[in-house]
């Protein structure tokens, strides 16, 4: 048992007396805001963590989960990304799994708040208890609150010493306050119909080999419509960088599925969304090579020394400054009439079909062997331009190819519910490894003709010679990144153009194509 929650409205005084009797010292009571923060996609939630801001005089920070006592910390302010966490153990635990995503404000809830402590006598914490009473959720601006206030008693386990907690918990039940299968802040988040999961915006979804392709087509374009939708307003006010990511990707996939969707879907349909969704990725393009550079920049330039980082502040600040300008752009292409209306009719049509002229033949042909073939001449198709790369092929034909290896991976994924786990995944390891080499070449490459760009506007800026100068030794820095990678592309093409792979490939589809 890591806590214990018992509803304790009516029975406030009673608690408090039994706790107290069992050595419990209460500290007096305080109104307090306390906001349950997470990531987008729940990622402290999947660590089994919760992080909570206690707001009133000053800002405390608590840390609890699974096997773990509450660690409590003060702050300046409520933190928002992991540089604003404090320093040492409990902001790195926190940091290294939010990585670059934004703390959200998941839930608030307002309640008079008592903590009480239980310690041996030696002075030790071994047990915490906290009573919150005129308990209530913070409703939005405009949401009428309608839920009652309500109070709630949650013991906690301090490690080594559970069986003091469990001696206050029996201690409730004999008095006959009713305990909770969750804790506080579950019992207020089922009752504001918030997930504190997140979203998450995995490809798959359950298909069957016997449904028709047309449904299971729609059932996957819907999937990543829901995703598009969900990264849509994130995406638009650049809350973190993977708002963008998770919502190109998302768009790159539904770009893939339209592209095999062929004598699958209505002509008339695909002819409509195919444009718009072309022009979605276009929208995005921009913003998120910059979100790259400037995520890569401290692993490019660290190696240079530290003079040569502060020399080229100059570069990264005008880097940061084109990022503001393309979010502008994108912000407006997103809230225009054209996003709102393509998104509208798309998701209209996947939920109830209309206006689908002639269905196609194969619409109605099995799934799995519509999915057997697509799959089988993308992997062709990968095969035949990789084939024709040499040491001399231009930049923009091994880009192509980087191309042809996503839309694959993207087929892959979001009809992995199709394909046998084991083999899809010893597949598509074989696979990651040769798209590791394109992505690291694409990457230096773009990123190549960035600097190339911000050198010429610094130097009619009129920069420094010795900024020049670092600017020439980071492109030096990143050509001899491209150059390895383009040596290294043979070796791993070969070990992907291989019987290997194509035994990985017949393992996965041989049960579909049947």
């Amino acid at each position: 048992m890591s806590s214990a929650t018992f509803l304790a409205l009516g029975h406030e005084r009673r608690a408090r007396e039994i706790l107290t009797g069992l050595g419990y010292v209460f500290a007096p009571s305080q109104t307090k805001s306390v906001l349950l923060l997470d990531t987008f996609d729940g990622r402290l939630q999947r660590a089994g963590l919760r992080l909570q801001a206690t707001t009133a005089k000053n800002v405390e920070l608590t840390l609890s989960g699974r096997d773990t006592a509450p660690a409590y910390i003060e702050v300046n302010a409520v933190p928002r990304v992991a540089d604003d966490l404090p320093t040492g153990p409990f902001g790195r635990r926190v940091s290294d799994l939010i990585g670059i995503r934004a703390l959200l404000p998941l839930l608030e809830v307002r309640a008079d708040l008592t903590r009480g402590v239980l310690r041996d006598g030696e002075g030790k914490v071994i047990a915490i208890a906290e009573l919150r009473e005129s308990l209530h959720v913070v409703y939005p601006q405009g949401i009428p609150n309608i839920g009652n206030p309500a109070a709630t008693m949650e013991i906690h386990v301090v490690p080594g010493y559970a069986q003091h907690a469990e001696r206050s918990s029996a201690a409730l039940r004999a008095a006959g306050l009713e305990e909770c299968e969750s804790d506080t802040f579950m019992l207020c988040a089922t009752a504001a119909g918030i997930d504190p999961a997140g979203f998450t915006s995995s490809a798959t979804v359950p298909l069957d080999l016997a449904m028709t392709a047309i449904d299971g087509f729609r059932l996957v374009l819907t999937n990543l419509a829901d995703t598009v939708a969900a990264n849509w307003q994130g995406t638009i006010d650049h809350i973190d960088p993977e708002f963008l990511h998770d919502f190109r990707v998302a768009v790159r996939r539904t770009r893939t599925v339209l592209a095999n969707a062929q004598q699958v879907l209505p002509d008339v349909i695909l002819g409509r969304v195919r444009e718009e969704f072309e022009w979605l990725m276009d929208l995005t393009s921009a913003p998120r090579d910059l979100d790259v550079y400037l995520l890569e920049w401290a692993a490019y330039t660290t190696p240079l020394g530290s003079d040569m980082v502060s020399l080229l502040e100059p570069a990264r600040d005008l880097l940061t400054h084109r990022r503001i300008d393309v979010q502008a752009q994108l912000a407006d292409g997103l809230s225009s009439a054209r996003a709102t209306e393509l998104m509208n009719f798309w998701q209209t049509w996947l939920t109830e079909p209309h206006d689908i002229g002639d269905i196609p033949a194969r619409a109605h042909r099995p799934l799995g062997r519509v999915l057997a073939k697509r799959v089988t001449r993308a992997h062709d198709l990968l095969l035949a331009r990789g084939r024709l790369i040499t040491p001399d092929t231009p930049a923009e034909q091994v880009h192509d190819l980087r191309k042809h290896a996503k839309r694959l991976r993207y087929l892959l994924e979001c009809f992995g519910s199709l394909l046998p786990k084991d083999a899809r995944k010893q597949y598509v390891r074989r696979l990651k490894v040769l798209q590791d080499n394109l992505g690291e070449h694409q990457d230096a490459e773009v990123h190549i003709q960035m600097l190339h760009a911000v050198a010429n506007e610094l130097h009619e800026a009129g920069a420094s010679a010795n900024t020049m100068l670092a600017i020439g030794h980071l492109a030096e820095r990143l050509d001899q990144q491209r150059v390895a990678a383009r040596v290294e592309f043979a070796e791993r093409f070969a070990s992907y153009d291989s019987p290997a792979t194509h035994g990985a490939l017949d393992a996965m589809l041989n049960g579909i194509r049947r």
